[in-house]
């Protein structure tokens, strides 16, 4: 990179970051009952969990689907992804655990993500009881 733009590879996140914000991101487990996961077709290649019906009101979504795993070749992981302008967050069911995995991922800062967080976990909640 260094080579190519003649600075240094921290220079460069730090403009990205003053443009766009300073990404943050954390991972939640949410409680989910084996019966819950299985209704919401963990097992599935095609997710039941919620869709734009799900969604609250006024919710920017860039993209409502079945995430894939990175480096996969676009499989699917089974679950929600849902992106918005500043944010972002990915639901999916744990494998090997009565829970629902929360990826989620704010350029606003930390009280904005715990607001993501907080409104994935009830979305998921929703959908699956």
């Amino acid at each position: 990179m260094t080579a190519r733009t003649g600075k240094d590879p921290g220079q460069l996140y730090a403009e990205l970051t003053a443009k766009y914000g300073n990404p943050i991101y954390e991972r939640i487990d949410a409680a989910a009952k084996a019966k819950s996961k299985k209704q919401a077709g963990q097992n599935s290649r095609r997710s039941k969990l919620p869709a734009e019906k799900h969604l609250p009101a006024g919710t920017a979504s860039h993209a409502i689907g079945s995430p894939e795993a990175p480096g996969n070749h676009g499989v699917p992981i089974g679950g929600l992804k849902v992106t918005t302008e500043n944010a972002g967050f990915a639901a999916r069911p744990s494998g090997t655990e009565d829970v629902y995995k929360i990826y989620a991922e704010s350029f606003l800062g930390k009280d904005h993500l715990k607001q993501i967080q907080t409104e994935a976990q009830a979305l998921v909640n929703k959908a699956i009881t």
